[in-house]
């Protein structure tokens, strides 16, 4: 009797400590389990095609410690230089989700990758093509020559649906360069080796200090667009279901941070990027209409994406959602993201 009692004093131990350990957090204070369950990885590797005050989101998460809160120990957010390195670290592993272009998430898909998006919520339409002082609008523009990114960016994707539709040949009328990113359109625009560069936030400031033009906005063509959707893949969202969660949980709790707190989202961009203080204060002011933390794709934006992409010949008709987008975790939102 008295060894069966020893053994149950035992068994009841060690039941009490393994309770401990699972809902004590390190201190003995006792830490709530996320919404949704324990990230399945404790780190993450976030690629970004440039730097960009759109993607703020993701560095102020990890600047806030909100993927801490959220049990992902460490986040490392890399910026390329356009959709193809992004593209390629994702499939070569080298990061394991990236924020990028829908068009780059289409054209991944055609050429056979196994990725999917399964968020979005970056739905600004901020762009505006500048000119120098000798073109007044895109149509005037015939002979000139114009920066993109890369070629099958999203910059290269716009610029030539917006040449279609001022009635220019993309293919003909103009010559399309491929310079990297923001700051290499300025200055190529100010050595005179192009006329014309689409520009985001606050580099379209920039622009209109500097006496060039604004010659068309994004805005022109649709009041909203799904700039930006969240993708990796498939196999990693089926295996990282509470990582893609906790991930979501952080930025669009930035999100909410960043439009309450405008004067610091500024600070943080001037930090980050190096704009001007007055500049990003500004920035501010544009790009929050353009964050949606329930994750939404626009409606409006959408129908003008699907018939740039036919238009352009990446697809031959609208796909369905199905075929480059996992619902799941936005139909679900309502159970996990608080």
């Amino acid at each position: 009797m008295k060894n069966r009692d020893t053994k149950l004093c035992c068994v009841v131990f060690i039941v009490t400590m393994l309770l401990s350990l699972i809902y004590l957090g390190p201190s003995g204070a006792v830490a709530a389990p996320a919404a949704g369950g324990k990230p399945e990885v404790s780190e993450l590797k976030i690629g970004l095609p440039d730097l960009d005050p759109n993607f703020l989101p993701n560095w102020a998460a990890e600047q806030r410690g909100y993927f801490k809160e959220e049990g992902i120990a460490e986040v490392k957010v890399i910026v390329f230089q356009g959709n193809a390195p992004v593209v390629q670290s994702l499939a070569s592993g080298t990061i394991d989700l990236c924020v990028a272009s829908l068009i780059g998430l289409v054209n991944t898909i055609n050429s056979g990758q196994k990725f999917k998006a399964f968020w979005a919520g970056y739905n600004m339409s901020d762009f505006v093509w500048y000119s120098v002082p000798k073109f007044k609008s895109i149509a005037e523009t015939k002979g000139g020559r114009y920066a993109v990114s890369r070629f099958g960016s999203l910059t290269d994707f716009l610029t030539r649906y917006a040449l279609r539709k001022a009635g220019l040949n993309p293919e003909k009328d103009v010559t399309i360069l491929q310079l990297g990113g923001q700051a290499q359109f300025l200055a190529a625009m100010a050595s005179n080796q192009v006329d014309v560069s689409i520009l985001s936030l606050p580099n379209t400031y920039t622009a209109a200090e500097r006496g060039y033009i604004s010659v068309m906005s994004q805005k022109d063509l649709s009041p909203d667009y799904p700039t930006h959707v969240i993708y990796g893949k498939e196999d990693f969202i089926a295996k990282n279901p509470n990582a893609l969660k906790a991930y979501v949980r952080a930025t669009t709790k930035a999100m909410g941070w960043l439009k309450a707190n405008p004067d610091e989202a500024a600070a943080l961009i001037t930090k980050q990027l190096k704009y001007k203080a007055e500049h990003s204060r500004k920035a501010i002011d544009d790009l929050v209409h353009g964050w949606y933390p329930d994750g939404r794709l626009p409606v409006d934006g959408m129908k003008v994406f699907w018939d740039i992409a036919v238009q352009s010949g990446e697809v031959k008709e609208p796909w369905p959602n199905s075929r480059w987008l996992d619902d799941t975790f936005l139909k679900t939102q309502a159970e996990w993201r608080k």
